[in-house]
């Protein structure tokens, strides 16, 4: 069974235009949505600026495609070039003065989404005001909902209207990839969405090496692996080490090697990104070692596999204190709830 891989085919040095960017973040109550969007767009654009709408919704400026971050993200539900941003009461007048010609063609087929953020009632009429306003432009463009080349994104956040277009749809395949899914199942998997968060955390690029020194079922590996990005795992565990070869063979993804070892000693001598989740609970096997214990040894083994600029992702319950560590600053930190006895820390530390 092969699950779709990054597309390497597209061009994206180009940006079609120099306007902003938009950005559509999930709903989970955290921080981690929004800096998973800074983090792959700094990964592209280190120069690139950022306007908050809302806590969903971003705007950002820059020399990127946006489909790099729509099919690389986990946490953003939708994006592309921005049009206009104009009052709700507005939206007839001004979307009237939209040049949709300029990226469309009276053969394009399209569709229109709206997304209602505030607390107004949502009517079918702004999908067809803005559905009417492509055909006065394009009287002979195509209305496909079912796979549409442009779909003209609406977003309704307290009294603004943001529009702008899209020609990518989003198809993660979370479900597919999903624990229970794969050959090799172990209770500490990680759900693919979360899974990929981390890695994007990461700063990763398509052709570096990112380890999983905790590898585990290969949750992280499988993620960084569909984005392009050159895997090693490692697990003390020999039973998981197979199970992760298990895993990433069923879905037709390769890696530079997992290796049986202890993340005490590596042996990885270079690499430019580290993400993994450290072994804890009665489900996870750290070989007796206190998770606090094992956190802080690991961090002083990983500083001498790192470049500088470079990021290592840690997860870890919210109940242990990262005390500083030689070698890194804490660029940031973020909490995201799992249930009533478990919410995960995760911090990204840079390399000095």
């Amino acid at each position: 069974m092969q699950a779709s891989t990054f597309d390497k085919k597209m061009d994206y040095s180009k940006p079609m235009l120099a306007n902003g960017r938009f950005f559509l973040l999930s709903g989970e109550e955290s921080t981690l949505p929004m800096a998973e969007l800074v983090a792959i767009v700094e990964t592209y654009d280190d120069k690139a600026k950022f306007e908050t709408i809302d806590k969903r919704v971003a705007i950002v400026y820059g020399e990127f495609h946006p489909n790099l971050i729509l099919r690389r993200s986990a946490y953003v539900n939708a994006g592309g070039y921005l049009l206009t941003i104009c009052g709700v009461e507005d939206l007839e007048r001004s979307i009237d003065t939209i040049a949709f010609e300029e990226f469309m063609d009276d053969s394009t087929s399209f569709a229109a989404s709206v997304f209602n953020l505030s607390s107004r009632a949502l009517s079918e009429r702004f999908e067809a005001i803005i559905g009417s306003a492509v055909k006065r432009r394009l009287p002979d463009a195509k209305v496909s909902l079912k796979d549409p080349q442009q779909i003209i994104i609406g977003i309704i956040v307290n009294d603004n209207f943001i529009i702008g277009f899209t020609d990518h749809t989003k198809r993660r395949g979370w479900r597919l990839r999903r624990p229970r899914a794969r050959p090799f199942f172990h209770p500490s998997a990680l759900y693919p969405k979360f899974a990929r968060g981390l890695v994007n955390l990461s700063r990763i690029k398509e052709g570096e090496v990112l380890l999983d020194p905790f590898c585990g079922t290969g949750s992280i590996l499988m993620e960084a692996a569909l984005i392009g990005a050159n895997v090693i795992g490692m697990d003390v565990s020999m039973k998981m080490c197979r199970g992760t070869l298990n895993n990433l063979r069923y879905y037709a993804l390769e890696s530079l090697g997992i290796v049986n070892s202890d993340a005490m000693l590596l042996p990885a001598r270079r690499v430019d990104a580290i993400a993994t989740d450290i072994p804890y609970g009665r489900c996870a096997s750290s070989r007796g070692i206190k998770t606090q214990n094992l956190l802080q040894k690991f961090i002083s083994q990983a500083e001498g596999t790192m470049p500088r600029g470079r990021c290592c992702v840690i997860v870890y319950p919210n109940t242990i204190e990262l005390d500083e560590v030689d070698g890194f600053e804490v660029k940031e930190k973020h909490e995201f709830y799992v249930h009533r006895t478990l919410t995960r820390a995760i911090t990204v530390l840079k390399r000095k």
